[in-house]
């Protein structure tokens, strides 16, 4: 079928996303991640084009009366052939337009700061659980063997504090005969050093370095967040919120609520001129959105955890004509790759022209606060406690024998 002589196209603007301006003498100019498909379209389409620009960033939902509004609107009521921008390609919309083949694939995720690890004991998560419990294991094992060794001539609790304190560097103060075992102690001498060496140098490193933090990794760690203060944004126009409070999942439901309840939307112009996230928000959006514009900042964790994924294609007013040349283009774009250089490019541009907001504050190093180290007081001080009930108990045990025995003395 013949193509028409003039192509009218429907185009939501975002800043950085997809804008488009006219010159004077009526040329286009297109900038931004998913204007360069557009641009690339109509430049092999090889023929005459408009662009008719929607007023508000709705791509496409259906209000109270069951109008659509956005760009499926005007590309249903016949004002625009095609409409082109992040539309992705939902059950609802293709009931009054048709939709081009997938040239790309949106995957809804979020993105948050790295919360830094608190609490009093932060120099017990130097090393995870399972080292500990190595580490003591190893130490009981060790403490068993050498009281084998030395076949009862020291007590095993005063073998076993030798051992725990070889590890922290001190002598090993046995009886001579355990020195007769010198290939052994020669093995334990080094695991005991590189234990207490591991420890010492990460130490070194956490009082040094910036303290170490942890990732919000899925969903339900988001609706956790939310409940202890944090909040989450998400566009307003979009899929995110209805498919969250329709979820059966209650924790999904819990952070769709959340969002609509509060009004907790995306503010796209402030973030696209240099706004930076808060530590305490939560950023849902499309992956290549993300990594867009947070991609370059090593505070930020963009999660891996998906939402839904969401195909992404041009929509067509049902008496389009020329939905299979359209198509053809489309494949030809996609088997190209383009997909990855484009988000590069306009990340790498985004990053510099805003490199002032996006880069990374350097804070003053403080010393050591008393939080720091209260955890080590607090062991200190149950370990003091614990010495002075045994010492009363011995003292009392001591003092009740004296005296049992003067009593039988008397009797005598």
């Amino acid at each position: 079928m013949k193509r028409p002589n003039n192509l009218t196209v429907a185009v939501t603007r975002y800043p950085r996303v997809l804008e488009v301006t006219q010159s004077g003498d009526g040329q286009y100019e297109f900038r931004g991640m998913y204007a360069k498909y557009l641009e690339i379209l109509l430049s092999v389409w090889k023929g005459g084009y408009q662009i008719n620009f929607c007023e508000n960033e709705d791509l496409g939902t259906k209000d109270k009366n069951g109008t659509w509004t956005g760009q499926i609107g005007m590309v249903s009521r016949g004002e625009a052939d095609i409409g082109m921008s992040l539309i992705g390609i939902l059950e609802q919309r293709t009931k009054v337009v048709d939709f081009s083949v997938a040239y790309s694939m949106e995957a809804i995720a979020f993105a948050s700061y790295k919360m830094p690890l608190e609490g009093m004991f932060q120099f017990l998560q130097l090393f995870d659980l399972a080292t500990w419990i190595s580490i003591f294991i190893t130490l009981i094992l060790m403490s068993l063997v050498l009281f084998l060794i030395l076949k009862r001539k020291e007590t095993f609790s005063y073998i076993f504090f030798n051992t725990y304190s070889n590890v922290l560097g001190k002598s090993l103060l046995l009886h001579k005969d355990v020195f007769k075992w010198k290939p052994f102690l020669g093995l334990w001498f080094l695991c005991a050093f590189v234990m207490s060496s591991s420890y010492s140098a990460v130490l070194l490193s956490f009082l040094t370095l910036s303290p170490p933090s942890k990732t919000l990794h899925t969903l339900n760690d988001v609706a956790d967040a939310i409940r202890k203060g944090l909040r989450a944004f998400s566009g307003k126009h979009t899929f995110i919120v209805p498919f969250l409070i329709n979820s059966k999942d209650e924790d999904l439901k819990f952070i769709g609520s959340s969002i609509a309840q509060n009004e907790w939307y995306h503010d796209w112009k402030a973030t696209f001129a240099g706004k930076m996230i808060q530590p305490n928000d939560i950023y849902f959006s499309s992956r290549n959105m993300l990594r867009l514009l947070f991609g370059n900042i090593k505070s930020i964790h963009i999660s891996e955890n998906v939402l839904f994924v969401v195909p992404i294609g041009v929509a067509m007013n049902k008496n389009f004509c020329c939905a299979s040349y359209l198509n053809d283009i489309l494949l030809r774009m996609a088997a190209a790759g383009l997909e990855g250089n484009i988000l590069s490019f306009e990340s790498y541009k985004f990053w510099v022209q805003n490199f002032d907001n996006l880069i990374e504050k350097k804070e003053n190093l403080l010393a050591l606060s008393m939080h720091d180290l209260v955890g080590a007081f607090i062991i200190f001080l149950v370990g003091i406690t614990i010495s002075l009930l045994v010492l009363l108990g011995e003292v009392f045990y001591e003092y009740t024998h004296q005296l049992r025995y003067k009593q039988k003395i008397s009797h005598l």
